[in-house]
């Protein structure tokens, strides 16, 4: 049966005669992760002192390239460049200034503890309960997946407060090779490319944990790969809505090549030449925010999509997985290239200003093969629902 978005299997616990200490060794457990932090606000000194020699060192990059800017005025050369560092310089010593301020108050260190001891107190006594019950003969493994969802959910909490780079496993979807923008496939534990051989650490865990994993390791949901949910965070990158954030940096490389070009208008940068950067400056993991790069560099307000097409695109969706299943051909893992779908779904819908946004494949025989699962699937769907003039647009 499908699982419901959000919803993860629970563990199954089976006992060993080994005895391991209960507590967590793993490094990302909450609790190392607070006392660190306690013990930065301890070395206070020391964090001022990094935040000043910082400020220092800024300082005197900005009057070297301050001179420099002043040096090519003079004869009349781009200082665009050289602008835009020292715009980005001063932002970063302002920054820095702020935190400095923040440090000596001791402002940083109050917040944080009023808003973490009441959960840090929370998970301690959870973890208590739990070893005693890991302990007693007989454990109840029903009392134990409530104490780990309990846990959960204030790791959730911690996380989401405490850590700017945090994304929840609720909303996390499988990833795409870097290099052959395939969905990776899961396999014993490892995220693996079905055509390039690659093999990535994942976050997939056996449902059946042993006496010693369960002391020995942090509880983690069971990874779920929920084809809506990475439908949602498509549409999401469309409409610059994606949880991940495009550093400062990346734009700044990404508008130095430009300049290298002698654009001067961003407004004319394309997709196209956005990837072409991207891969020049060996940032693929970026190729996915292409849209999002654009808009930000131009101050474009993002694409939007009304509730009814962005909920009549997902039931399109959800319309065309039984008939694939049914005309796929024989062995083949990996459903049908996301932008693909997407792309048809806007040609269908005559959005065909939307789907332009969304690149075809640019192999000739893997469209064909795309384009010959596709025509059977919409030709399936013109005869079962009538409420959508399901038109087949071939690619080549």
């Amino acid at each position: 049966m499908r699982k419901k978005k959000g919803e993860h299997t629970k563990p199954v616990y089976t006992k060993s005669s080994e005895t391991v200490p209960n507590r967590s060794k793993v490094t990302h457990s909450i609790v190392q992760r607070h006392e660190r932090k306690l013990q930065e606000f301890k070395n206070k000194k020391q964090r001022l002192k990094a935040i000043r020699d910082k400020m220092n060192a800024l300082n005197k990059e900005t009057v070297v390239i301050s001179k420099e800017k002043s040096y090519k005025q003079l004869n009349n050369e781009d200082v665009s460049d050289l602008a835009l560092k020292l715009s980005k310089m001063y932002y970063e010593m302002n920054e820095l200034c702020e935190k400095e301020k923040v440090i000596n108050s001791g402002e940083d260190e109050i917040e944080y503890l009023l808003e973490s001891s009441q959960l840090m107190h929370d998970y301690h006594i959870l973890e208590e309960l739990e070893g005693n019950l890991l302990n007693a003969p007989g454990a109840n493994s029903d009392e134990l997946n409530r104490i780990h969802q309990q846990k959960n959910n204030i790791i959730e909490e911690y996380m989401s407060k405490f850590d700017d780079t945090y994304n929840s496993p609720h909303t996390s979807t499988v990833p795409l090779c870097p290099d052959c923008r395939l969905d990776f496939d899961v396999e014993e534990g490892f995220l693996v490319c079905p055509q390039c051989g690659i093999c990535d650490n994942g976050i997939v865990h056996a449902e059946d944990l042993s006496f010693k994993e369960m002391r020995d390791y942090e509880y983690r949901p069971q990874f779920t790969y929920d084809k809506q949910s990475h439908l949602d965070e498509w549409l999401r990158r469309f409409q610059s809505k994606e949880n991940r954030g495009i550093p400062q940096d990346v734009l700044d490389k990404v508008i130095l090549e430009a300049r290298k070009e002698r654009i001067v208008d961003t407004s004319l940068l394309t997709e196209e030449r956005i990837r072409r950067y991207l891969k020049k400056l060996n940032l693929n993991e970026y190729y996915d925010n292409v849209i999002g790069i654009i808009n930000r560099i131009n101050g474009r307000p993002p694409f939007t999509l009304t509730a009814e097409i962005e909920q009549k695109i997902k039931t399109m969706f959800q319309q065309i997985q039984k008939p694939y299943e049914k005309y796929k051909p024989a062995g083949r893992k990996n459903f049908l290239s996301y932008s693909y779908v997407i792309h048809k779904i806007f040609q269908i819908l005559g959005l065909h200003e939307f789907a332009k946004y969304f690149p075809l494949l640019k192999s000739m025989d893997k469209l064909r093969q795309q384009d010959d699962i596709f025509k059977k699937i919409v030709a399936e769907m013109s005869e079962t629902d009538k409420s959508v003039k399901w038109v087949f647009y071939p690619s080549v």
